[in-house]
């Protein structure tokens, strides 16, 4: 497909997704893939459409206006799919559960319902590398290998921990057991003392759309404890499925 202005403008809105403190230039033209110039040229323009804002010199963030339309049909319709199903998780474990896609390389929360424990983790950010969260690695183990490819190759695979895994080859055998297993976990790569058990939704038989997890302190996720946690999560997500394809379907 031509890389035209069209998808230019449009791979820079989408990376300002869940950065409410705004992105740079550099940021935002290394991670589409554009010259500066150009992006410079780009950001001006969607500014001055009313799209963006500049927070500070060089720093541009979505405004109001944006994140209506960068909050797209897909969203909307995996969020009400899986709403149920997500509160109903909510309320069996009382711990944090997350609702999440993929943009970029980044995993960008939809919903989060936030633990009702008095030892939790607080969710204070909209968006997490996708390497470091079960969300983000449920996603990638199912997306076409094409796309897989590319993901890990534009990847800035940041550590967020001492813990993080952030060597291309060895996400690669991680993501490939979560194919072969159906479900991710992930423990103190994103916060040290958080364990995350992450499972994809699907949107007809083979397309990922999303996934959903639960964030619990290590502690509370260890031997039976996990398992359980594993199938309460695994049953929102089959529901969130099946609520999605059945929408798509009736809406196609």
């Amino acid at each position: 497909m031509e890389f035209t202005a069209l998808t230019k403008a449009f791979g820079l809105l989408e990376a300002t997704a869940g950065y409410p403190a705004g992105r740079t230039l550099a940021e935002l033209a290394s991670e589409v893939g554009v010259p500066k110039p150009t992006a410079h040229r780009i950001l001006n323009s969607l500014t001055a459409l009313g799209y963006l804002e500049k927070p500070a010199a060089g720093v541009y963030r979505q405004s109001v206006h944006a994140k209506k339309l960068v909050s797209n049909a897909a969203s909307r319709r995996l969020l009400e799919a899986a709403a149920g199903p997500l509160r109903n998780l909510h309320t069996l474990t009382k711990e944090t559960c997350n609702l999440g896609m993929l943009r970029h390389d980044r995993t960008l929360y939809v919903e989060v319902l936030e633990c009702m424990l008095p030892l939790r983790r607080v969710a204070t950010r909209t968006s997490d590398p996708f390497h470091t969260t079960a969300l983000g690695r449920a996603i990638a183990a199912f997306l076409p290998a094409e796309k897989l490819q590319k993901l890990l190759a534009k990847a800035r695979m940041e550590r967020r921990t001492p813990f993080t895994v952030t060597d291309r080859g060895q996400m690669l055998e991680i993501i490939s057991t979560v194919t072969r297993d159906g479900y991710s976990l992930e423990t103190d790569e994103t916060d040290v003392g958080v364990t995350c058990i992450g499972v994809p939704v699907f949107c007809g038989d083979d397309v990922v759309a999303g996934a959903i997890s639960v964030s619990v302190p290590t502690a509370r996720a260890t031997g039976e404890d996990r398992d359980r946690l594993l199938k309460l999560v695994q049953n929102a997500a089959r529901a969130s499925s099946t609520a999605l394809t059945k929408s798509t379907r009736r809406n196609a």
